[in-house]
């Protein structure tokens, strides 16, 4: 699988400190986000789609990595009770999940 830009910078940084063994692909980090913090809509082509911002955090927004991966499962199970409250029908899956991070001023 081909590594993203930010994997490249990652294992760049190991290689520059001689310490390959830091880490597996991304450095451990703590999830910073406001887990209320999504929205969905219907994208032509994608369908039912969750936009999840990601806020503060300094994940790589990536469901490979563990931290992510459980974030989006439990704020996707937050959605979809919102979202069974709002529309009135419930919603089994979302066609697609986007890791997005918002910056306001």
């Amino acid at each position: 699988m081909p590594l993203t830009s930010f994997e490249h910078y990652f294992s760049s940084l190991k290689k520059v400190l001689g310490k390959n063994e830091l880490y597996d692909i991304w450095p451990d980090f703590e999830p910073e986000y406001d887990e209320r913090e999504y929205a969905w809509t219907n994208l032509k082509g994608l369908g039912e789609t969750l936009l999840l911002n990601c806020g503060q955090c300094d994940g790589p927004s990536d469901m490979r990595h563990i931290k992510c991966k459980d974030c989006v499962e439990k704020r996707k199970e937050i959605a979809r009770n919102t979202y069974n409250k709002a529309m009135g029908r419930s919603i089994d899956k979302w066609s697609t999940i986007i890791l997005c991070r918002i910056h306001t001023e």
